[in-house]
């Protein structure tokens, strides 16, 4: 059956939000592997089936995959991957060899059951989502992070590896075999909990940032895949965080990417406090924190920048431990934040929070979130899968003096709820000066939605459109 749906954006700036917009779902999870000591998750759609499935890396118990249903009901894969207990902490998925299957790396950290080796775990993925062991053995080291990127620009997925010493690069052989390459990046010894390789020089070409534990980095790539040390230059020097990982997203609107650090204190004189640089827009960064964030003293593993509240702003979803609520930080449309967690979820969720990864696990268009619950001996509890609610259910727990437009940005026929006294309806469009352009005729469809044609004559851009004494920001493609 084929099922549509509709993106509703909910664009009442700085409304006071009560509803929820994310449901606890994790009654979707298998008892038998979603009960972990997850450390990281990835999804991906490992069988070929046309959904996202779950990785967790778990630390000295087996690693495990979650295969999905397409709607987000998950089962564990029994003996899709090869037993090994090891310290995994993170794992990259790509397709290594080119066979067009996808494969796994698990980075180790302390191996006790290896002795003194930190073995990393690679495996060759074939049908139906099962796996066997790689090639070769990857170069060993003692790591917390590992990405994959084409860092050679040879079409070919390589691998980094962020480690208690310098990070490491792989480079893939092109046939899925690997060669340790020590001449692209700076070696700085640091211990590394967090790799993101992402553009923030707007050139085009992804650069590093290393979230340590003690003295955080930052590479620039030169645009063929080696890396210059600018930290002193572009990264205010703080010394004093302990960075468990590092997530970038255009907070401000500015078209250039901003990043956020998570921080714990668990060494000794650190301040856990989360922090926000914000991007100059050429890859030089202003800590932003003490006007933009709240202050909050938690200890953060991992955090996700979406939008969580469908205002077309990039809010911040945080995962904490020592028997804190997960939280959310909501941004004001320009780039500062406020604590806003019981208006998005349905309560407060007090998880061993240490990994998060957002998708649209059950094929409704919606992203959702997952987030890993590392195994608390005083709960029962299993991760945390969150469904993004079905947002006309959303919109009506709200007032009934909220407007909604969607989708947004505007198709030729667009949909606008809301709670009007006629079976008809008005609104007036108008260009970004506030001149009028035309009035357009809103046909009730059913309870509190009404249908619109957009006029051919106005193409692509920012209009407002005013309803019901409401003026409503919209985007026409």
């Amino acid at each position: 059956m084929t099922r549509l749906y509709l993106l509703i954006v909910l664009v009442i700036a700085n409304a006071d939000l009560s509803a929820q917009f994310y449901l606890n779902a994790s009654n979707q999870l298998p008892d038998n592997g979603a009960k972990q000591q997850s450390m990281d998750i990835r999804a991906a759609d490992l069988d070929q089936d046309g959904d996202l499935d779950v990785v967790l890396a778990n630390e000295f118990q087996a690693n495990t995959i979650l295969l999905n249903d397409g709607n987000g009901n998950f089962t564990t894969a029994i003996g899709a991957l090869p037993t090994r207990i090891q310290d995994s902490e993170d794992v990259a998925i790509a397709d290594f060899n080119g066979d067009g299957w996808l494969d796994l790396v698990f980075c180790s950290e302390d191996d006790i059951s290896l002795g003194e080796q930190n073995v990393h775990e690679y495996y060759v993925g074939s049908t139906e989502g099962t796996f066997t062991t790689g090639p070769d053995e990857l170069a060993d080291s003692e790591a917390n992070a590992v990405i994959t990127a084409d860092i050679n620009q040879d079409g070919w997925p390589d691998l980094l590896f962020g480690n208690n010493g310098p990070t490491t690069l792989l480079l893939n052989d092109q046939s899925g075999s690997f060669v340790q390459n020590e001449d692209r990046i700076p070696a700085i010894n640091r211990t590394t909990q967090d790799l993101l390789l992402v553009d923030l020089t707007g050139d085009g070409h992804a650069d590093l940032i290393e979230g340590n534990e003690n003295g955080n980095r930052y590479f620039v790539n030169d645009g063929s895949g080696f890396f210059t040390d600018e930290t002193a230059e572009r990264f205010p020097g703080i010394s004093n965080l302990e960075t468990r990982k590092v997530v970038a997203g255009d907070v401000d609107g500015d078209n250039d990417l901003d990043l956020f650090l998570c921080n714990v204190a668990f060494q000794p004189g650190r301040n856990p406090q989360n922090r926000l640089f914000i991007n100059d827009g050429a890859g030089n960064f202003t800590d932003a924190t003490s006007t933009q964030l709240p202050l909050d003293l938690d200890l953060t593993l991992d955090a996700i920048i979406i939008d969580l509240d469908a205002d077309n702003d990039l809010d911040i979803f945080v995962a904490n431990i020592a028997g804190v609520p997960q939280k959310v930080y909501r941004n004001d449309g320009a780039g500062s934040f406020e604590f806003a967690t019981t208006g998005i979820f349905e309560q407060n969720y007090v998880r061993e929070g240490l990994g998060l990864f957002a998708a649209d696990f059950n094929g409704d268009g919606l992203t959702d979130i997952y987030l890993c619950d590392r195994k608390n001996p005083s709960t029962n509890f299993k991760d945390l899968l969150l469904l993004r609610a079905p947002l006309t259910s959303v919109v009506e727990q709200e007032s009934t003096k909220r407007i909604t437009v969607f989708p947004n940005p505007i198709q030729d026929t667009f949909y606008v709820r809301g709670i009007f006294n006629n079976t008809a309806a008005t609104a007036q469009l108008s260009d970004v000066s506030g001149r009028t352009l035309a009035e357009l005729n809103l046909q009730r469809q059913s309870d509190h939605t009404y249908q619109a044609s957009w006029p051919a004559q106005f193409k692509s851009g920012v209009y407002f459109m005013k309803i019901a004494n409401t003026s409503v920001k919209v985007i026409k493609q």
